[in-house]
């Protein structure tokens, strides 16, 4: 995984598992990322300033006996994850926008 900021990804709060497997299923479109990362009327928040400088993917957590449902998605700063590749979410996690509902927490 190629990233910067000390290993930080950004999740929605609703779909954040504190220490789960995941593997990248798919990475998303710029202009997809910079919608999801603005209010629903197209602003930016102050956390925010610069939507594509994050690259979204498409992630889908695992047990030990498979992937389990449903996808969900991950922000990467300044970095991405290729399709394929694994990992673990931290098991600490911090409000980073509540306006847009985004939780910021390690990957391993």
């Amino acid at each position: 995984m190629v990233q910067e900021d000390e290993g930080r990804v950004l999740v929605f709060s609703y779909d954040y598992e504190a220490e789960s497997d995941f593997e990248v299923v798919s990475q998303l479109e710029t202009s997809t990322t910079v919608r999801l990362l603005q209010t629903t009327d197209e602003e930016t928040v102050p956390e925010i300033s610069q939507p594509d400088d994050y690259t979204g993917h498409i992630i889908r957590y695992e047990s030990e006996s498979g992937p389990l449902a449903p996808t969900t998605l991950l922000f990467v700063r300044d970095g991405s994850i290729s399709a394929g590749e694994s990992g673990m979410l931290g098991g600490d996690a911090s409000m980073f926008s509540s306006q847009l509902n985004l939780l910021t927490t390690s990957v391993e």
